[in-house]
């Protein structure tokens, strides 16, 4: 029988990726001293939990911020030896907040409608615009991923295309999230920056060319793809071994 995976993100005042990251610590400490144990992979331990893969990786995430595991491109989920006993989610701390893939979801949903808005109301003056974001994407190769100026410029200004002040506030609120989570910043050291813009920017041009149709169905596909280009790369980022970790 396959098991359910559509758990609520929240579980009471938690997130699901903090009950979750306490289950993992505590099959941790059941099988400290078994020598033979290893730690299971994020695929494992979805199906073990019951939980989705993004859950998961948002769990380990957190678990690696606070020193219990490390995350090792192909030698996966580490077990670090001189690690904190308990796992402590304070209200203080800045991470208290939504999950990356949580962001990401909501982004799906609000930036790809926003996109299809958008194509209705486009001007040239936008088009050009957007236009120059990419220029200056394809400019920002030193710049490192999160502090790109141009790819929120790009996204900004198509929330400001629709001409809908809730929607911008919106998706001004959906950034800014993800520039103080302490998550989005660690999440993003397993990228390897150089493999992932020509795609993203790849995906830019795809929806500026839909927006410059005036075709919201091909707005919305876009968009979305790109969305989801994002979060399959955040995903799968460790098991492709791009991240160097010496």
């Amino acid at each position: 029988m396959q098991k359910d995976k559509t758990h609520p993100r929240l579980q009471g005042n938690q997130r699901l990726y903090q009950v979750v990251a306490r289950q993992i610590a505590k099959l941790i400490e059941q099988n400290a001293t078994d020598k033979s144990w290893r730690m299971p992979s994020e695929r494992e331990l979805a199906d073990e939990l019951s939980v989705s893969r993004p859950v998961v990786r948002e769990a380990v995430i957190a678990l690696e911020m606070r020193g219990i595991v490390e995350v090792r491109g192909r030698a996966g989920i580490i077990v670090l030896a001189n690690r904190p006993s308990q796992v402590s989610f304070d209200v203080a701390e800045r991470d208290i907040g939504p999950g990356p893939f949580e962001l990401l979801e909501a982004r799906l949903a609000i930036e790809s409608s926003a996109a299809a808005l958008a194509a209705e109301r486009a001007t040239n003056y936008d088009i050009l615009v957007l236009e120059e974001c990419i220029a200056q994407m394809e400019q920002e190769t030193e710049v490192v991923l999160l502090q790109e100026k141009g790819d929120r410029d790009f996204h900004m200004t198509i929330a400001r295309m629709t001409n809908n002040a809730i929607i911008v506030s919106m998706i001004e609120a959906l950034w800014a999230q993800r520039d103080e989570s302490l998550m989005w910043k660690k999440l993003h050291e397993h990228i390897h920056a150089e493999s992932v813009r020509p795609l993203w920017i790849g995906d830019h041009h795809a929806i500026v060319s839909a927006l410059r149709m005036r075709h919201p169905d091909a707005a919305y596909k876009a968009m979305a793809r790109h969305i989801r280009n994002v979060t399959n790369e955040l995903l799968e980022a460790d098991e492709r071994g791009r991240i160097v970790t010496e």
